[in-house]
């Protein structure tokens, strides 16, 4: 029999909508003084959404890419120009930039969701594979 004293649980939910955490949730860290938004927060957001746009596009390239080659049986042009469309697109700065923001010594930025985590795992495998 444990008492509800000798674990430390998370309430869920993400710290930046004032709710969840193992502390600070309640408001007791919470600063008083009225400081600046912080803008590497709006960054992640922004670089999330950004990777969600271009890894919903790799899906549907990757759809029509598996699409030519059975319907061709083989490497086709429009294949091998798929193909060079993907890797353009995942080795871009813009993308490359975008993700190394959201992995700090190749593991994905402290305070994304599993899903958030899981996209920058799956964006990091498809570099890779480029």
């Amino acid at each position: 029999s444990s008492g509800y004293g000798e674990s430390i649980t998370y309430s869920g939910g993400q710290a930046s909508e004032g709710q969840g955490g193992f502390y600070g949730s309640g408001g007791a860290r919470v600063s008083k003084i009225e400081t600046e938004h912080k803008p590497e927060m709006m960054a992640l957001a922004a670089d999330v959404e950004n990777l969600t746009l271009v890894m919903q596009e790799m899906c549907k390239l990757e759809e029509m890419l598996e699409e030519e080659k059975e319907g061709n049986s083989g490497v086709t042009g429009k294949s091998l120009e798929i193909s060079s469309k993907i890797k353009k697109i995942m080795t871009s700065s813009d993308v490359m930039d975008c993700l190394n923001r959201l992995e700090v010594e190749g593991e994905p930025v402290w305070g994304l969701s599993s899903e958030e985590r899981d996209l920058v795992h799956a964006a990091r495998q498809k570099v890779n594979e480029c």
